[in-house]
């Protein structure tokens, strides 16, 4: 078993309940179920990974992931439609290991050998990044340029399916207004994925001043995005509640 532990007032943690405990925040590694101890006033709490949606410490926030038999608490480095994480190694305190997750829920741990076969079949979804992969053009080197371009790729590609889709769902001027109050929130608050959540919320304004549908990982997305941050979950679920009108 191994722990670590960080004091800060700012440090908090999110149940699977969305109730935010703010205290000193100590992680506890085990074999197959990571657990997380806050200490409130010299009361300690334990929760396991399945009982918490985040961590957030000095900023950096920490989510659980299911990994092979295991749910380990990992750091959230990049956020999108490829998400990276970071974890620790078998028996190791630091976070070396690298670990993709799409929204749609498909994982891969980042591989050391044959990584351009794995990676390229794992991006199949985006054939142009796949095929840098593939071809050595884009490397292990390179994961944050790929995770961008894959992102920019999948966004586009959205945007383009959505021209043909369904007509569009038509929500009032309520729901224009909810989003600028999320808007004027979000900007006032300071979390690691602020600027792709902000990029979002500006995404769904456009469509739904167009008058045009709101899909589905768009929302999700910036479910993901704003779930380390209470602050907003008010504003975040009324304006949720308004795009399934």
């Amino acid at each position: 078993m191994f722990s670590f532990t960080v004091k800060a007032q700012t440090n908090y943690l999110v149940t699977s309940k969305a109730d935010t405990l703010y205290g000193e925040v100590k992680v506890l590694t085990y074999d197959e179920l990571d657990r997380a101890q806050i200490n409130i006033d010299k009361k300690k709490k334990t929760f396991t990974a399945l009982q918490v949606l985040s961590l957030n410490i000095e900023g950096q926030v920490y989510k659980p992931v299911q990994y092979d038999k295991s749910i380990l608490f990992m750091k959230l480095l990049k956020s999108g439609y490829l998400s990276l994480y970071a974890y620790r190694l078998p028996n190791q305190n630091n976070y070396d290991g690298r670990f993709f997750m799409k929204l749609d829920g498909t994982t891969l741990e980042v591989p050391n050998l044959n990584f351009k076969r794995i990676l390229s079949k794992y991006l199949e979804d985006c054939e142009s990044i796949s095929y840098k992969v593939k071809e050595g053009e884009l490397g292990r080197k390179d994961l944050d340029q790929i995770i961008d371009d894959y992102n920019l790729c999948m966004s586009n590609k959205s945007s383009v399916a959505l021209s043909a889709a369904a007509p569009p769902v038509i929500i009032s001027n309520e729901g224009t207004k909810a989003i600028d109050a999320l808007l004027k929130k979000a900007e006032g608050e300071d979390f690691p994925s602020k600027k792709d959540a902000l990029d979002l919320l500006r995404d769904i304004k456009s469509k739904v001043e167009k008058n045009e549908t709101v899909p589905n990982y768009l929302t999700e997305g910036l479910k993901s995005y704003l779930s380390s941050v209470p602050a907003l979950s008010d504003d975040l679920e009324k304006l949720l509640s308004l795009l399934k009108k």
